[in-house]
């Protein structure tokens, strides 16, 4: 990948009339941000650059508390591990990401997909507001667990999670300010894990029309959650 991709910023500067009248809060700078991230972030990478980042994470996220609309309010850095389309099928079998932004997929040292990208998103997501601005998720959060561990068995581990009943135990570690996100992050993981007879799907279709279906619907997603926010 040529040193000048690498480098790449993706600036977010296209704010919604919706977006715009949020007071300024973690919940309405983080949405709106995400939001934005991605839609440029992921989606522009992958339509546009051909470009999969492959380690979207907490770390290469940041999220700016910026009210000139001229200016980024999020930014999605480090393409160091990204890898452009046309090089996956000589890319050689690795993990590569972040410990616990890692898709269950990756981690069963599968090929590497737009959805994997996407899953990371999910995940970064769920941290964020879980570990509410510390470094760590509290001592007895499912996600603690998303660092530890054999790659096979942080992918079982990840697995389970991702499971409805599971699933239902990370959105009750959301603390009282952040009960508002709850139906946005099960929308999430409704899109990115649905269940096929009885178990979450975590594989990946790669024609067209899943593609811009799985971004549509994570898009979507996000600006439900916007509107809504806007109106309490």
């Amino acid at each position: 990948m040529r040193s000048t991709e690498r480098k790449l910023l993706v600036m977010l500067t296209d704010l919604s009339n919706t977006q715009k009248k949020l007071a300024i809060s973690f919940k309405t700078v983080f949405l709106p941000a995400s939001l934005l991230l991605l839609s440029a972030g992921p989606f522009t990478l992958y339509h546009d650059a051909k470009i999969l980042h492959q380690d979207i994470s907490a770390g290469n996220i940041i999220i700016l508390n910026e009210q000139n609309e001229q200016k980024p309010r999020g930014i999605l850095i480090d393409l160091d591990s990204a890898i452009e389309l046309a090089e996956l099928s000589e890319a050689e079998p690795g993990i590569t990401g972040t410990r616990p932004f890692i898709a269950i997929g990756v981690l069963k040292k599968k090929s590497h997909t737009y959805r994997h990208d996407l899953e990371s998103f999910l995940y970064v997501f769920l941290w964020t507001i879980i570990t509410n601005h510390k470094e760590d998720p509290p001592e007895r959060s499912k996600l603690r667990q998303w660092s530890n561990g054999e790659w096979d068995e942080l992918a079982e581990r990840k697995s389970l999670d991702m499971g409805q009943d599971s699933f239902q135990e990370i959105l009750g570690e959301f603390t009282v300010e952040f009960e508002s996100l709850k139906p946005l992050a099960e929308r999430l993981h409704q899109i990115l894990f649905p269940t096929l007879d009885g178990v979450i799907w975590t594989g990946t279709d790669g024609s067209p029309e899943a593609v811009d279906q799985l971004y549509d619907g994570m898009i979507g997603a996000f600006e439900e959650a916007i509107t809504s926010e806007g109106g309490r």
